[in-house]
């Protein structure tokens, strides 16, 4: 077990000379040992839109270009996961093909690799983590994350009979909390834990764990007061005889979690392609919103995963499905980071300029166009000037 105060700036100093040494190659998942694709971005025919994150407040037109026109974008995949949901059903739907962009799912090992591959050209776009790239970022990384894949997702569990222990963040006091590192929902907590006037570096023992079993294990016998664990990881804590205590989200709405990532060199040569691969993720957001049977049909087939796992992995409300690139809610993460000593407190603020929401801004443009009475616009229109000005 290791303490959660340790900072992140070593680690990225390590990704760095991993890059340099050209070690982003053989990263395998699922134990295939598939590498993540060599050589650089593959050529956008026809051009696109020079637009950087520094034109947030700028949108290009929304139209698309010719559909005729073919782009191809390399996006990072583990396994047979299903946390980038709405990409994997837009994939298996065949909605990337009728935008006019050729994906392929590219596996990595793990978030670093993936990011460490869109440095050196050899993936266009990580739909996973927000801890990485934040991290990536405040070490100079010419990183954009330019929409969203999840929010909150986070739970509190405890046993049944302690569960009431935690429901008032003072209950935390004194107490050893297991966690896993790359995960938000601690993270936010221990923010939480401080505005509540308690201090985290002496009076609550966050302990890090090799994965989201552990950590209900460890509370399950009782060497672990209270743990976080990921959406889907829950639903086997409840079978185990935990209780869940609260979903992150009730401290923290909109919190984000994974997010979309990609370089600034893929926005200035493939900013089209982009926008085209956000267009075909919203009609698979359709798909989730109107076609709950075909949704869990296609991720299980995808995943292998049994159907309780799921839906309760896309409908259970704890995972938030959300493409909103939310700039302000990725800047307060930053902060948090800053605080808990994940980033070094004196690193420049500089994630706003790192976040380009006209993407997705010309994305929701599209689909207001193509699909002007869905009833899903309003709520969309309406988080997205929320969470980005």
């Amino acid at each position: 077990m290791k303490k959660s105060n340790k900072l992140w700036g070593l680690a990225a100093v390590f990704l760095i000379l991993l890059a340099l040494a050209g070690c982003s190659n053989g990263n395998g998942a699922g134990g295939e040992g598939a590498a993540v694709p060599g050589g650089g971005s593959a050529e956008v025919q026809g051009g696109a839109a020079n637009q950087g994150p520094e034109q947030n407040q700028a949108p290009a037109a929304a139209a698309l270009g010719d559909p005729a026109v073919s782009y191809s974008l390399k996006v990072g995949q583990i396994g047979t996961g299903i946390k980038a949901s709405l990409v994997v059903l837009a994939h298996e739907s065949g909605y990337y093909e009728k935008e006019g962009v050729e994906v392929s799912l590219e596996n990595i090992s793990n978030l670093n690799d993936g990011l460490t591959a869109i440095t050196l050209g050899k993936l266009d776009v990580l739909p996973f983590g927000v801890i990485p790239s934040c991290t990536f970022i405040s070490q100079g990384a010419e990183l954009v994350i330019f929409g969203g894949t999840i929010a909150e997702g986070s739970q509190c569990v405890a046993l049944l009979e302690r569960a009431a222990e935690f429901k008032e963040l003072e209950g935390f006091r004194g107490k050893t909390v297991a966690c896993v590192r790359a995960e938000t929902g601690h993270m936010i907590m221990k923010g939480k834990l401080r505005e509540a006037g308690i201090d985290t570096d002496n009076e609550v023992d966050f302990v890090e764990l090799d994965g989201f079993q552990s950590v209900v294990e460890a509370v399950s016998k009782g060497t672990a007061d209270v743990g976080f664990t990921n959406s889907g990881f829950g639903q086997n804590a409840v079978k185990q005889g935990l209780a869940i205590v609260f979903n992150v989200g009730e401290y923290a709405p909109d919190a984000v979690c994974c997010r979309q990532t990609t370089g600034k060199a893929v926005i200035e040569e493939k900013r089209e392609a982009l926008v085209r691969f956000e267009v075909a993720n919203f009609e698979a957001y359709r798909l989730y919103l109107e076609d709950k049977e075909k949704v869990i049909d296609t991720l299980m087939t995808y995943s292998g995963q049994p159907r309780d796992y799921v839906e309760a992995c896309m409908y259970d409300g704890v995972m938030k499905i959300s493409l909103d690139p939310a700039k302000n809610r990725v800047a307060e993460f930053y902060q948090v980071m800053k605080d808990n000593g994940d980033i070094a407190a004196d690193t420049p603020e500089q994630i706003e300029e790192a976040v380009d929401v006209t993407i997705y801004q010309d994305a929701l443009k599209i689909m207001a166009e193509r699909y002007p009475d869905w009833k899903a616009l309003p709520e969309l229109e309406a988080a997205f000037q929320a969470n980005n000005f």
